[in-house]
């Protein structure tokens, strides 16, 4: 049975963006007043998943219990409604829309600044139809105090600037022009195959998640349903991304309080599940095993997982004994509110241990969900999110097991109306990946990327505020920031 919340959305938000015209599976067209209700409607504001902006529409993507619903809108005389004044997660793509095409969103949230442009740029709005030349000179940033991105932690380019207050961090930059590859206006123009390298490439926290988002997209666009087979080592690869990514993280969150016997052993236990991988004859971190249509000529899957698996049970006590002696380090630390989670759709662990419970992949199709047995807390702490790590590796060892005993087990999900429009979802180690890609005669004509690291630039203030600057990489480590998803 619904909750009320989900009856109260689907008859407010989500019937007013049903009422647009139908361009695809869950895509609708929305003139402007139509917009300007959707944004004015009564009632639970559905969760916001990403907000995108070019020369032509402005669009969001939200969810309506587990199922995606995409609404745009035309932009006009390069100005639109700003999403952002009912969804305050919809400033950053705003700000990013604006950076690479000039659009203008009205009675938008925030300042304004730019989220890509810092002035280092040869041109302003370099993907719109009428570019200018750039003034020059890099901006002055907002803040008293520095991050450089060498000093993060993290592994890309993404600078940080503070208001300090007596030693402690009260507002906070993120300066992300250096992480921007252009990365999207590359794939335009591409066949979904001459795409997938690139894509197999957009972060390193996602060699399985994102191109298997794009994967689900296109297939959706074309018509097509992956069979089980193909489905099940796609759940194998991903569970084993998830494992090495939660084990990267923990480790990073482990050098941040000095916990280094911890961050040595998740480091051994990452090495050998990428031993393992290259033993099977498959690169170290999955790299390129996915293809738009299953995956790579070569891959042997049972003995990839049996070795992974035969890997990492052994080492789950001593991990999971750190993790108990060090976890008072971490208590209290980097605290995001549940509301927050909530209110910004805040994913995977960062997410589920705020009490936003949502898993992507409880959804799919052929899941064996008896497997996943772990569930989130309420305490938003850095111990919850490590707590959530282990008990996540320990739910993708059961899973491997349970697919290894029931491989290419058949369902009876139909397949989709060709609509050349596909929406694709990863639950990946981070949170949720989705790709939005639209197919004219084979190549892509538009394509939008949503990493999960985009839904906790808004929140980052929050969960930083108080501290000193120094402790902000621990911070970031413990939630997995990913620069290159950030700004692709």
């Amino acid at each position: 049975m619904a909750s009320r919340h989900g009856v109260d959305a689907m008859t407010g938000m989500g019937r007013l963006i049903r009422g647009g015209e139908r361009l695809a599976l869950s895509h609708y067209r929305l003139e402007a007043a139509q917009w300007a209700e959707m944004l004015s409607a009564p009632g639970p504001t559905l969760p916001l998943v990403s907000c995108w902006v070019d020369e032509r529409s402005a669009s969001v993507l939200v969810l309506e219990g587990d199922r995606p619903l995409l609404a745009s809108t035309p932009v006009e005389d390069r100005r639109y409604l700003a999403p952002s004044s009912r969804f305050p997660g919809a400033e950053w793509g705003e700000r990013v829309g604006y950076d690479l095409y000039g659009v203008e969103a009205m009675e938008a949230r925030g300042n304004g600044a730019p989220a890509l442009d810092e002035g280092g740029w040869t041109s302003t709005w370099p993907l719109s139809g009428q570019p200018a030349p750039a003034a020059g000179g890099l901006r002055p940033l907002a803040g008293s105090h520095l991050l450089r991105p060498e000093q993060t932690g993290l592994s890309g380019p993404l600078e940080f600037s503070f208001e300090v207050h007596r030693g402690a961090i009260r507002t906070v930059e993120i300066c992300a022009g250096g992480a921007h590859r252009g990365v999207v206006s590359r794939l335009l123009g591409k066949t979904p195959e001459e795409a997938m390298p690139l894509v197999s490439r957009m972060t390193a926290g996602g060699f399985v998640a994102h191109p298997l988002a794009f994967a689900r997209a296109v297939a959706q666009a074309r018509g097509l349903l992956p069979g089980p087979g193909i489905r099940d080592v796609w759940m194998i690869l991903l569970e084993i991304e998830r494992m090495s990514i939660h084990l990267l993280d923990m480790a990073r969150t482990a050098r941040g309080v000095d916990a280094q016997l911890l961050a040595t052993h998740c480091d051994h236990a990452r090495e050998a599940i990428a031993r393992a991988c290259s033993e099977q004859g498959v690169s170290r971190r999955l790299m390129d095993m996915v293809t738009c249509d299953g995956f790579c000529d070569g891959l042997e899957i049972v003995p990839l997982a049996q070795a992974v698996h035969a890997t990492m049970q052994p080492r789950l006590a001593a991990l999971e004994e750190l993790q108990r002696v060090f976890a008072p380090r971490l208590k209290g630390f980097a605290v995001l509110d549940t509301r927050l989670a909530a209110r910004f759709a805040v994913g995977g662990v960062t997410g589920r241990a705020s009490g936003r419970g949502t898993d992507m992949r409880r959804r799919e199709a052929g899941m064996r969900l008896e497997a996943l047995r772990t569930t989130g807390s309420s305490q938003g702490d850095a111990r919850a999110r490590d707590g959530l790590r282990l008990s996540e590796i320990r739910d993708s060892l059961r899973l491997l097991e349970r697919i290894l005993g029931s491989i290419g087990l058949d369902d009876d999900e139909p397949a989709p109306d060709r609509t050349g429009e596909g929406i694709g979802v990863v639950e990946g180690a981070r949170g949720d990946v989705w790709y939005w890609v639209r197919l004219k005669d084979g190549r892509i004509e538009n394509l939008h990327v949503r990493d999960p690291g985009v839904s906790l630039i808004p929140v980052l203030e929050s969960m930083l505020r108080g501290y000193p600057v120094s402790r902000v990489p621990a911070a970031l480590g413990s939630i997995g920031l990913s620069p290159s998803g950030i700004a692709q």
